[in-house]
């Protein structure tokens, strides 16, 4: 819908804009004859919480939050691509153990298929760490749309999509103003021209590789010349022209390399009218390489080019034969925004910096070069070309773009930048090219997925043994007794370590030796208060400090854990969390305690430690936090598979660079893993992942027969085993879920032998890093069959 009010608004803009900006002359179109004094006069242009104290197991305050740490990790997909498999078992209405014909070179791990199975998806696990170039706080790095598409730089797309169900949203406009621009340059005769457009950009990314994307886009011209055969008004308006398109890209060799295209539908209306009056089409392939991602210094720099063809059919909106005179036609072409069919290729390198210690800010100096040459020809000009000569490369328009793109604040964007012209053609292959052109631009990219950190906690062993020090318990309030989060606690003179008072404005200091400590508090604004406190052996002082300021809240609440063992002193764990949208493991500290920051909500934690079972908790986070205390107990044959699993044997696997074998694979009831008959072999395979660690990256592919809706049973499946390894201890950064579906059967569908061969599981290897192998070897196979 096209929105008159915005040409007025813009209007009053450009008129401004015109008395302030000179002329410029750099690439232009042929001179024209010589005519009679121009008007100077520019004319008008259009548009273009508080919480309450919280405590941990033994009824101390909470522990202090310090510097943040991200969960997550790097998640490469660099890998063989080698056809894999591992052991397969047959499907539950052959109840048969078969294997593939040797002729594929590859063993399979199998699957049960019970009847009934339901279609339903648990959804892709996993969550993207915070390490890595493209990585902040646990989230991809904000991106924004170009300037009339999908995401990318001014004009160029990159291939990149962004994060899965992020929301993206520009406003931007772009001006020039000229003397001469289309006519008689270097006399006293000539013409002005000025122009101010501006859009509206929306993106949205649905899949891990795909967005869609839409603009609407008008524009104001105004020409003043002294011509009186001019047959073009002399102001132009082009309102609500529209842009639908999808692209899809995907990166390779661990990000580095991006692989992309896009189709684009546009909707023209013209000046007349409020309504389509034509449809352009568009296509193009993208190719990038990002070198922070194939350095190992990470450089922030990105190599991105585009080339495509666009089908034009602006030519069409008016009725060029009702305009006599060359020089109006052109003028009104170049004013209707009428272009030809061309050929476009696009050329960028951009410097991608991260700023800030958490990352926060971002910094993208761009350059940029545009060439497009026409593949339709407008005959009615040659006459006007023939006579006052024509453009060195005819067919050309080609302008170079020199920009900054800044990310001020949590997916904000300012953007500016000026284009440069450099060729125009000849008139019978398209409108001239502006010398130069201003572009201004503001933009917001929102990425719904939820933020974690996970907290340092102080160390504590656990044991029975006297106190030899004392520590400060303190809380920070303002004069309403208001909690202070992120005030900076520091003791001068006795340690130099920073301390953050957490959610509810406590802190818990280190241990110091008996006396007076002086504490020095700095505020989020800040404003610094010091106070005394009085340390006594063996006890806790219990300190409160009043600001006189107010500083609110905001930080997620805290699950707070402790681990013991059988003989209640404190052990290391690994925690497997899943709930909220979250499924990830972390390390707690040398004496089982953990605490991360994490949304409110209902969560299940699956605790693993060398040498004990397994255990499986569930807690609610309010906003008091949640206080969680177990003690495990000792393992018996078995091990936890994580990376503190206890080395055990693991004679069902075997592996190499390339995949891993699973004997006796996994066996499904419906869309679940069968628990009964797979344990044993996902146990160990926990195990040698775990004992592993040169294996950074396995995928679990699941394939099905035809029946029902494979793709969606297959991806259940994937998920599932996934999630049973997972809560095993198996780092989720560590695997990807896959479900191929029945696109690579292996036999036919029509006989139980045959779906029984299709149903199978395979663990392929995307990540190998064999400086990491143990010596022990553990029942790999080096073997590349």
């Amino acid at each position: 819908m096209r929105r008159l009010s915005i040409h007025l608004l813009a209007s009053g803009l450009a008129a401004s804009t015109l008395l302030l900006l000179p002329g410029l002359a750099f690439a232009g179109p042929p001179s024209l004859p010589e005519g009679s004094d121009v008007e100077e006069d520019a004319g008008d242009a259009g548009p273009g919480d508080d919480g309450d104290e919280m405590l941990t197991a033994d009824g101390q305050p909470m522990p202090t939050d310090t510097v943040p740490a991200g969960p997550g990790e790097d998640v490469t997909d660099d890998g063989a691509d080698a056809e894999l498999g591992g052991a397969f078992d047959a499907d539950a209405d052959a109840e048969l153990d078969t294997s593939l014909d040797s002729s594929f070179g590859t063993d399979t791990a199998g699957s049960s298929d019970t009847a009934g199975a339901a279609d339903t998806s648990m959804g892709t696990l996993g969550l993207e760490g915070d390490s890595g170039p493209g990585m902040v706080a646990g989230r991809r790095e904000p991106v924004m749309n170009s300037l009339r598409g999908p995401v990318g730089l001014f004009y160029t797309s990159l291939a990149d999509v962004g994060g899965k169900y992020t929301f993206r949203f520009q406003l931007h406009s772009d001006f020039f103003v000229k003397n001469n621009f289309f006519c008689c340059e270097g006399t006293s005769e000539g013409d002005r021209h000025a122009r101010l457009r501006g859009a509206v950009n929306l993106g949205f990314t649905f899949t891990e590789w795909t967005e869609v994307y839409f603009n609407i886009n008008s524009s104001a011209n105004r020409n003043t010349r002294n011509q009186g055969a001019r047959q073009d008004p002399p102001s132009v308006f082009a309102l609500g022209d529209m842009n639908f398109g999808v692209k899809g890209a995907y990166q390779f060799l661990n990000g580095g390399v991006g692989l992309g295209g896009q189709l684009g539908l546009g909707l023209i209306s013209g000046s007349e009218r409020l309504r389509t009056s034509r449809v352009n089409f568009d296509f193009a392939v993208i190719l990038g390489a990002d070198l922070r991602y194939l350095t190992q210094k990470e450089i922030p720099v990105r190599i991105t080019g585009n080339v495509g063809w666009t089908l034009d059919n602006s030519r069409k909106l008016v009725d060029w034969a009702s305009v006599d005179d060359l020089l109006s036609r052109e003028v009104l072409r170049f004013s209707s925004g009428v272009n030809h069919s061309r050929v476009t290729t696009k050329i960028a390198v951009d410097f991608p910096i991260r700023l800030g210690k958490n990352k926060q800010y971002g910094l993208d100096p761009v350059i940029e070069y545009n060439w497009d040459i026409a593949t339709y020809q407008e005959q009615a000009f040659v006459e006007l070309t023939e006579q006052f000569g024509g453009s060195p490369l005819k067919r050309s328009q080609a302008w170079m773009t020199l920009g900054l793109r800044a990310n001020v604040y949590d997916g904000l964007f300012l953007s500016a930048a000026v284009d440069v012209g450099t060729t125009s053609p000849s008139y019978e292959f398209g409108p001239p090219v502006p010398p130069y052109q201003v572009i201004l631009g503001l933009g917001w990219s929102f990425d719904p997925k939820p933020r974690i950190k996970q907290v340092p906690v102080p160390m504590d062993n656990g044991s029975s043994q006297p106190v030899l020090e004392g520590r400060i318990l303190g809380r920070v309030v303002d004069l309403e007794g208001n909690p202070i989060a992120d005030a900076k606690v520091s003791f001068p003179g006795l340690a130099a370590n920073v301390i953050l008072t957490d959610t509810v404005g406590m802190f818990t200091s280190f241990r110091f030796p008996e006396g007076p400590v002086s504490i020095s508090v700095e505020l989020p604004d800040g404003t610094v208060v010091e106070q005394m406190a009085d340390v006594r052996v063996g006890e806790d002082a219990q300190v409160d400090i009043v600001a006189d300021v107010a500083a609110g809240t905001g930080e997620d609440p805290v699950f707070d854990g402790t681990f013991m063992g059988k003989d209640g002193l404190g052990i290391p764990v690994t925690v497997a969390l899943d709930g909220m949208g979250i499924q990830e493991s972390f390390e707690s500290d040398a004496t089982g305690r953990i605490a991360i920051a994490l949304p409110l909500g209902e969560y299940t934690a699956t605790i693993t430690a060398a040498g004990y079972e397994p255990k499986t908790v569930s807690f609610s986070l309010t906003e008091d936090g949640a206080i969680v205390s177990e003690t495990l107990s000792p393992a018996g044959a078995g091990g936890g598979g994580g990376s503190n699993a206890a080395v055990i044997d693991t004679p069902l696997i075997s592996g190499n660079k390339y995949r891993l074998r699973v004997k006796r694979g996994p066996h499904y009831s419906g869309d679940d893993v069968d628990v009964d008959r797979s344990a044993e072999s996902l146990d160990q395979l926990a195990s040698f992942i775990g004992q592993h660690p040169e294996y950074g990256k396995i995928e679990v592919r699941v394939h099905t027969d035809d029946r029902g809706n494979p793709k969606k049973r297959s991806q259940a499946r994937a998920d599932a085993v996934v999630a049973y390894l997972v809560g095993k201890g198996v780092a989720a950064s560590r695997l990807e879920a896959k479900g191929w579906g029945d696109k690579d059967p292996v036999a036919v569908n029509i006989t139980s032998d045959g779906r029984a061969k299709n149903n199978r599981t395979e663990f392929k290897v995307r990540d190998y890093d064999e400086s990491k192998a143990t010596p022990s070897g553990g029942g790999s196979d080096d073997s590349d069959d």
